[in-house]
């Protein structure tokens, strides 16, 4: 035999061992990798058949892999062209995906820390939460929570919204609306403004039997003065707490506290007994019978604000069907000024339909 075929026995040998070697070593590394089990495989620069193709690998290459799609459909491999993303329905999956992140994942994920057996705590029910410096969205974000992290309870803000957690990053804040209670939070302290002592308020009144009620399902609620949260609080009270209901306007139910009579928003609340004999106000009457301007709510309840404006006050709510006199329309012909039993206020016109002559209508604002 030539030593020119000595040699190139040689090196097909040892390409066929580094061929064989290659998938070995990743999988004692235990790190995710895929072969390529397409005659041809298209690398592309993103997850999906819309992105440039960046290089084409053969069949039986082996790649690592660096993330996954949302969709679980594209892997994000290390590639001879780059990095960049392969179709899983042309790809065999071997070595350890335990650790593979998926795209959109957080960067700076946290966890809970160690729970003492029988404490309160909370179990995070959104995909990821925030949990940050402060009691507030405008606090910096100390670490990301994933859904069904476990956090011990530390203390709650005055009025319940926010709660103060032990985390891997240490303590942090957290909405208490993206989280659900495990235990006794009772014996938490409460921290900030004058409403501190509100969560410990008077027995409430006991509801007879049968009568209509709401059981509170939330940590706390406010109880406002009137159908609205642009009206004052005056009582909080805690998850579980028992109130007799009186009468109902959209989503305000008027219940009795100990405090007399009050307003909560009933997304907040289960509710309990009969509500048949329960008043409900009637829609404002039609002002159809004079030839004034007016709108029909076209909607199951729609918002009445103190302005032409989403983020402005709700005065009030009223049910699909009511008719309002139109006082006015706003310069981006938007929003209509109306008025009603509730005095004036303005609404989006978008959910109401206009009746009348619109000629009529003044430009206000």
């Amino acid at each position: 035999m030539s030593c020119a075929k000595k040699k190139f026995l040689i090196v097909i040998a040892l390409a066929v061992l580094i061929a064989a070697i290659q998938p070995l070593a990743l999988a004692r590394a235990s790190s995710a990798y895929v072969v390529v089990n397409a005659f041809r495989l298209n690398v592309r620069s993103g997850p999906g058949l819309g992105h440039d193709i960046i290089g084409t690998v053969a069949g039986g290459t082996t790649m690592p892999v660096t993330m996954l799609s949302s969709n679980h459909d594209w892997y994000q491999v290390t590639s001879a062209a780059g990095t960049g993303w392969v179709s899983r329905h042309f790809a065999i999956d071997r070595g350890d995906w335990s650790s593979v992140p998926r795209q959109g994942t957080p960067a700076n994920l946290g966890s809970g820390a160690p729970i003492p057996a029988g404490s309160g705590h909370v179990v995070v029910n959104t995909s990821y939460l925030n949990a940050r410096t402060g009691p507030g969205i405008g606090y910096d974000v100390l670490t990301v929570l994933p859904g069904g992290a476990a956090l011990l309870v530390t203390a709650i803000d005055h009025d319940g919204k926010w709660y103060e957690v032990a985390t891997s990053a240490g303590s942090g804040w957290v909405n208490s609306n993206y989280t659900v209670i495990r235990g006794n939070l009772a014996g938490v302290p409460r921290t900030g403004g004058p409403m501190v002592a509100l969560p410990t308020a008077p027995t409430q009144p006991t509801v007879p039997a049968g009568a209509a009620h709401l059981v509170v399902n939330t940590s706390y609620l406010n109880v406002r003065s009137g159908p609205g949260i642009g009206h004052s609080v005056i009582l909080t009270v805690p998850g579980g707490t028992v109130l007799q209901v009186n009468s109902i306007a959209g989503k305000w139910y008027e219940v009795i506290t100990s405090v007399g009579a009050g307003w909560v928003n009933s997304s907040y609340t289960v509710p309990r007994g009969n509500f048949s004999g329960i008043s409900r106000p009637q829609p404002p009457a039609d002002p159809s019978e004079g030839s004034g301007p007016r709108v029909v709510v076209n909607t199951s309840y729609l918002n009445i604000r103190s302005s032409a404006g989403l983020g402005d006050n709700i005065i009030t709510n009223v049910p699909g069907g009511s008719t309002l006199a139109v006082e006015g329309v706003s310069r981006d012909g938007k929003w209509f000024l109306v008025s009603g039993s509730f005095g004036q206020g303005w609404l989006r016109n978008s959910y109401a339909a206009f009746r009348g002559d619109y000629s009529r209508v003044p430009v206000v604002g």
